[in-house]
């Protein structure tokens, strides 16, 4: 086997000594690379940087090195490595590799970014968010799984095309409206849908795959104009965005005053006190009504307050952890129901008294409507919306109408960048 040093020469060697065509410099790196134990994917030469930072050797960069075992915990030797942009759909900013005979890989010239690495070998995969910011990473060991599958639809039933997963090289065609997604790693996935149609923006979800299990894909949206934060189609109580970043966030809950407040039991249940997802004429949309008593304050001088919320986070449950919505112009939501709601964006890192840095108050009708809340013209003035947690639903305690009861779907952040949101 060739030394780096020697492969460097003879490679330069080559370039120097032959004037070929693309097409024969293309089978030749190939084949020098294979002859090293590097693979290409299967997007093409093109885009695609091997371990070590490509053939020229010389791009800076950072060397990522990882233990991959088997399910049954024996290193996976020759198994396949791909590092990609972990939002790429193509091979821009890509590498492969393949492990040694002990399950070892390093991949050297990783520029600075978010990454997904993914291994697989014989039926198991794996894949683990890789960040790399100045330093090498050693991502220690881990186990490949199963394969899993996915399936579902787009949407529309005459759509064809072509389902793409981010941060992997995987594709698979979509004939009337269709698809299926096989050889995926366990985890939080990003799919996106590109039509055949010219000129027709693309589509996403996100969820999250089993290991040897078959999955049903959520809603697919457009959101180069907006983004659906969530419509309760995939019956999940997180947010869409969730299931393709942790399970540790962007949870829906509906908390309320035990003193106060005596909320429907048949629309609640679980310690949790979740409120009810409801088929309506095939539509799932989310349910809760409670009746307000009233404030009093106890023989310790301890007062109690008649409250009642329906939220949802918008990032980790951790509130140390700020999520950026200063890109948003406004949050949409179809809502219908009975008595007075505040819709309120909450910084959960401020006192406590301060946490509610912007209001809306609505009063609902019995018929659906779209409700769009433009953020800038309801921001308190000493604040921003850099450092957000969560979006409130506070039901507004009233004598003269003591029960107040809410029907939501359809949340979207109009004017928002769906990296900026998230990216901390």
């Amino acid at each position: 086997m060739f030394g780096r040093n020697e492969f460097l020469y003879f490679w330069n060697v080559q370039r120097k000594s032959f004037d070929m065509a693309r097409t024969a410099k293309t089978v030749s790196s190939a084949a020098l690379l294979l002859t090293l134990g590097l693979g290409l994917s299967a997007c093409g030469d093109g885009g695609t940087k091997t371990a070590g930072g490509g053939p020229s050797g010389t791009e800076a960069g950072n060397a990522i090195t990882a233990e991959i075992l088997t399910a049954d915990k024996v290193p996976a030797a020759l198994a396949r490595v791909r590092l990609m942009d972990s939002e790429g759909l193509d091979c821009d900013k890509a590498y492969s590799a393949q492990t040694d005979k002990k399950g070892s890989v390093t991949i050297e010239g990783v520029t600075e970014g978010d990454y997904t690495l993914e291994a697989s070998l014989n039926g198991e995969a794996l894949q683990i968010p890789v960040k790399v910011s100045g330093k090498d990473v050693d991502l220690g060991s881990d186990e490949l799984k199963k394969m899993a599958t996915v399936s579902g639809s787009v949407g529309d039933p005459s759509a064809n095309g072509t389902v793409k997963v981010r941060g992997m090289e995987h594709s698979a065609r979509v004939v009337d409206g269709s698809f299926t997604l096989d050889s995926l790693p366990e985890g939080a996935l990003s799919l996106v849908f590109i039509s055949d149609v010219d000129n027709q923006d693309t589509t996403s979800t996100y969820l999250k795959a089993v290991a040897g299990e078959k999955s049903t894909s959520s809603t697919f949206a457009e959101e180069s104009r907006a983004l659906l934060l969530d419509d309760f189609q995939d019956s999940n109580y997180q947010n869409r965005f969730m299931p393709a970043r942790t399970y540790d966030g962007g949870w829906w809950f509906f908390s309320y005053s035990e003193k106060t407040v005596t909320p429907d039991s048949t629309l609640i249940f679980g310690k949790n006190h979740i409120f009810k997802l409801e088929n309506e004429d095939g539509n799932i949309v989310a349910h809760v009504a409670a009746e307000m008593g009233e404030s009093f304050e106890d023989s310790t001088g301890e007062q109690y307050w008649a409250w009642a919320t329906m939220g949802v986070e918008l990032g980790k449950s951790d509130k140390k952890l700020c999520n950026d919505i200063s890109s948003v112009d406004s949050v949409a939501f179809r809502i219908k129901g009975k008595g007075i709601i505040v819709f309120t964006v909450v910084d959960a890192n401020l006192p406590i008294e301060d946490q509610k840095i912007a209001r809306f108050e609505y009063r609902m009708s019995d018929e659906w409507e779209r409700v769009s809340v433009p953020l800038a013209d309801i921001l308190n003035s000493q604040y921003s919306y850099k450092c957000v947690n969560q979006l409130d639903w506070d039901f507004k305690a009233n004598p003269a109408e003591p029960v107040v009861e809410i029907w939501l779907d359809d949340i979207e952040l109009i004017g928002g960048d769906r990296l900026s949101i998230w990216e901390k």
